[in-house]
Parts: structure tokens; C-alpha cells; sequence
């Protein structure tokens, strides 16, 4: 009996060890955001390149280096990569231009081309293919636009909230999109027509700057230091309390677990979400977390305002 107990407390204090990263990257320049798709890791940067990196070894497999422009004082500078995606073996990138403005940018065969240039006047924050013909295209304004590559043209504009963008998550069929503002509100719409399903609420009571979505949930990192996780079918939420502001957060493909930036220093801890217990807490991210992304149920990958891209392992 006495052996059980034991070996029960030795378990428990596994579960809720601190882990360190198994493998940490630096990017030429400070990480915008990071995206993995089918085992790689695809980084944008504040130097004007994106990266792709292998998960299982860390490598680098390339770099896109975006041309320079022009600041407000008529100095060449990078442009920041703010947004970046991949679908086959083409690369979407949101990309700074002059004067303020941003282009959105196709990569193929390691070849960058404009698709939506500083002219057209969109202040872009984020986009996402949807297929190999469409693009989801989110502005500052919290306009949100289905982008048909072919014809250069939109399919529809929506505005699914007037308070200002903040993110959005396309879920794994990429058939419907959470998106979240200042409000707190997260929309739930579908990504070929732009009709809104649902607005769910009550979890958040600010501005959620991420959110992810797998399955039926959608997980929202609060500015109220709130983790928030909705079920999609009853509006119902699981509230995780943060000691700091949320800035980041995701959920593991199963669903068995869910990731958060925790407190001031940039901890992210997992939690258990059948028994809202701490499983994990993940330490080495030295400056603001911006995204975190689950590769597996036992692997994932972080990135802040800084070089440091760090992949986890889970026991």
C-alpha cells in the first residue's frame, strides 16, 4: 500500500514537472509569428525574411529574404513579416511596405510576388489560405475578405465586429474561422460564404489577443488574464485564471490538453482540460510570448518578441 502511495506522489510530480526546450532556434531577426504546417515550422521576421524549420531536428530548410523599403525618413530598411501560412510548397506572407502600408505576398519556388499591393490600400494584419485558390485576409479595421488568387479579386467582404481585429483561427478543416477583437466577443463564420454562425460571449471582457480552434472548441488568450475555452455547439466556456495578462494560448490536437502564456515571466503552462488541473510549466521564453502551436499531443512550438523560436517536448 505504502509502495502505491509513493509511486502515486512520484507520478503526480512528474505530471506537474517544470520542462525546459528540447530544441531552440534563432531566426535571423526578432519573430513576428510562427506558423508549423506538416511538420515545419514557417517564422516571419522583424528583418524582412521568413524561415521554414524541421520540428524533428530543429534544422533550417530555407529563407525567403523580402526586398527593402523605404522608412519615413527615405532610408532602406526590412520590412517585417507580420502574417505567414503554407499550403504544398507555396508560402503566403504578410509583408511591411513604405509608408506605413503592407502587401500581401505569394512565395513560389522560393520566388516572392505582390498579390496585393501597398495601392490597394489594406491595412492587412493576418491571412490564411483556405484552399489552393483562396485566401482569408483579416485587416486592422476588422474587415475580414475571401481573396480568389486567380481572378485578383474578392469573393465577399465582412465585418464580423466593429471593434478593432485582434486574431483569427481557421479550424482544422478550414471550413469555418473564429476571429477575436477588443471586445472580448469571439464570430464563428463560415470561410467560403462569410455568414456568421454564431457570436459566443461572457468569457472574455477584453481584447483576446489569440485563439485557437480544433474540433468543437476554440481557446481565447485574454487581455483580462483570462483563458477562456467555448464549446462550439452549447456556448458554454471553461475559465482558466492567468496571473498575468494572456498573450498566447492553444490546444493540443486531441483536446486533452490546453497551452497558455501564464504570467510576467513568459512560463506557458499546460493545462489538463478534463480536470482543469496544471500538468505542465514550460520555462525558457525570455521576452513576450505571441504564438504557441501543439505539433503533436506530446510536441510544441513557441515564439516571442525575440530570436528564440523553442520546441517542447512532453513526457
Amino acid at each position: 500500500m505504502k509502495y502505491l502511495l509513493l509511486l502515486s506522489i512520484i507520478s503526480s510530480m512528474l505530471l506537474s514537472a517544470e520542462l525546459s526546450p528540447r530544441s531552440i532556434i534563432q531566426a535571423s531577426g526578432n519573430v513576428q509569428q510562427i506558423a508549423l504546417v506538416e511538420g515545419k515550422i514557417i517564422a516571419g521576421t522583424s528583418v524582412g525574411t521568413l524561415e521554414m524549420y524541421k520540428v524533428e531536428d530543429a534544422s533550417k530548410l530555407s529563407q525567403i529574404v523580402f526586398p527593402k523599403i523605404k522608412d519615413f525618413t527615405g532610408d532602406e530598411v526590412a520590412p517585417k513579416v507580420f502574417s505567414v501560412d503554407m499550403l504544398g510548397k507555396t508560402f503566403l506572407a504578410v509583408v511591411q511596405a513604405s509608408s506605413g502600408s503592407r502587401e500581401l505576398y505569394l512565395v513560389e519556388e522560393g520566388k516572392p510576388k505582390v498579390l496585393i499591393d501597398a495601392h490597394a490600400n489594406l491595412f492587412i494584419s493576418k491571412a490564411k489560405f483556405v484552399d489552393k485558390n483562396r485566401i482569408l485576409v483579416a485587416l486592422l479595421s476588422n474587415e475580414f475578405l475571401l481573396w480568389d488568387i486567380q481572378t485578383k479579386k474578392e469573393i465577399y467582404r465582412i465585418q464580423p465586429s466593429s471593434s478593432h481585429f485582434s486574431d483569427f483561427a481557421l479550424n482544422e478543416a478550414k471550413s469555418m474561422v473564429a476571429s477575436s477583437s477588443e471586445s472580448g466577443e469571439i464570430s464563428v463564420f463560415d470561410a467560403l460564404s462569410g455568414k456568421i454562425i454564431t457570436v459566443l460571449k461572457g468569457g472574455n471582457v477584453d481584447n483576446v489577443y489569440k485563439v485557437d480552434f480544433k474540433k468543437d472548441k476554440i481557446l481565447c488568450a485574454g487581455q483580462d488574464r483570462r483563458g477562456i475555452i467555448y464549446d462550439l455547439k452549447s456556448g458554454a466556456y471553461e475559465r482558466f485564471d492567468g496571473s498575468f495578462l494572456i498573450y498566447a494560448g492553444a490546444l493540443s490536437p486531441s483536446l486533452n490538453l490546453g497551452a497558455f502564456a501564464f504570467n510576467e515571466q513568459n512560463d506557458i503552462v499546460l493545462f489538463d482540460l478534463a480536470s482543469k488541473g496544471k500538468v505542465h510549466t514550460l520555462k525558457g521564453q525570455k521576452s513576450t510570448l505571441n504564438t504557441i502551436v501543439f505539433a503533436s499531443d506530446k510536441e510544441l512550438v513557441s515564439s516571442s518578441d525575440d530570436q528564440f523560436i523553442m520546441i517542447w517536448r512532453l513526457p
